[in-house]
């Protein structure tokens, strides 16, 4: 029974991080710029040329890709948090705007992120 319940612990615990790390991967992937011109973006609730810092470079949600708009929906951000204490603006993942933005961005995501937004991979800042 306790190799049971140790063999459980250890598949879930690694099935958990396997998936979190294919996440962050994912996150890793190719900054080039498509050499075609991105899909028309759908209606997010924010403009279109709201500014968002992406390491170094900044961008606009007018220069995101179907796949950019996919991928924020599938790792389930929303604008709104459903959980006063885990905001964008307080996530180890947050990047500051820049300037006198109000919106920030994100290291897993592409595109402007609201500092009252949410998504599952929320995770509190260190220190």
């Amino acid at each position: 029974m306790q190799d049971r319940r140790k063999f459980l612990k250890r598949f879930l615990f690694s099935a958990t991080t396997t998936a979190f790390g294919a996440v962050l991967l994912q996150g890793c992937g190719n900054n080039e710029q498509p050499a075609e011109k991105p899909a028309e973006a759908p209606k997010t609730g924010e403009p279109a040329t709201v500014p968002e810092q992406q390491g170094s470079a900044i961008i606009d949600s007018s220069e995101m890709t179907q796949e950019d708009f996919d991928k924020r929906k599938n790792l389930g951000y929303v604008e709104k948090t459903p959980m006063e204490d885990n905001r964008c603006d307080n996530c180890a993942l947050y990047l500051k705007p820049e300037g006198d933005s109000k919106y920030g961005g994100c290291q897993l995501l592409r595109g402007p992120i609201s500092p009252g937004g949410y998504c599952p991979y929320w995770a509190a800042k260190q220190g």
